[in-house]
């Protein structure tokens, strides 16, 4: 009954999601892509659902990275793995998938703090290779990531990337600025402010 309970929870989850992935797609054949997941998942063909997914999840879709989260999760379609899990609703967090956050924060109850920090720095460094190229969007997600998924925050490495993406006039890059600079002291601020400046123009070069 619980198994049954779920997969109704999980359909519902995906079925709910076919607008939002549309809207977000400007390609037709990604929404159709989406789709036909759902549908694996309705038909409890969870190994193609898990396959379909994971190929719209790399492309940065945050409705399949969620939904590809909570497979992990639960062990269909591939066995549990709350790492990966964690990997995956932390993208989609990142990706402003609006209930992503509610299943990272389970997934933190389930995993050491280790372990956290290995999908932590991971994402890191990702992140920070594709920031550096020029991506502007990283450089906020890096913040977020350096504040939010380590287990102990990394304030000064949380200022630099978020003056950086306050320069690119990201949206809530201030607020969340605003909010890691009260965590600092004024010397680590002006330490960090030389040290943005620096990856700045580096980037921008």
């Amino acid at each position: 009954m619980r198994l049954r309970y779920f997969l109704i929870i999980i359909a519902l989850i995906c079925v709910g999601h076919i607008a939002r992935a549309e809207n977000h797609s400007q390609s037709p054949k990604l929404a159709e892509e989406f789709a036909i997941a759902v549908k694996n998942v309705e038909s409890k063909n969870f190994l193609e659902a898990v396959r379909s997914f994971d190929k719209l999840a790399q492309s940065g879709l945050p409705e399949a990275q969620f939904n590809l989260s909570l497979l992990y999760s639960s062990g269909l379609g591939t066995p549990k793995n709350y790492k990966t899990a964690l990997y995956w609703s932390w993208q989609a967090h990142l990706n402003d998938h609006p209930t992503a956050i509610n299943q990272v924060n389970e997934i933190f109850d389930l995993i050491t703090e280790a372990l956290r920090d290995t999908v932590a720095n991971q994402i890191i460094d990702e992140l920070l290779t594709i920031a550096k190229a020029g991506d502007q969007t990283s450089a906020l997600k890096l913040g977020k990531t350096y504040t939010a998924l380590l287990v102990a925050p990394d304030y000064q490495s949380a200022y630099v990337w978020l003056s950086i993406a306050q320069a690119y006039g990201l949206e809530s890059a201030s607020e969340l600025l605003s909010q890691v600079a009260d965590e600092l002291t004024l010397e680590e601020i002006l330490v960090q402010q030389e040290k943005a400046s620096t990856t700045f123009s580096e980037i921008n070069s």
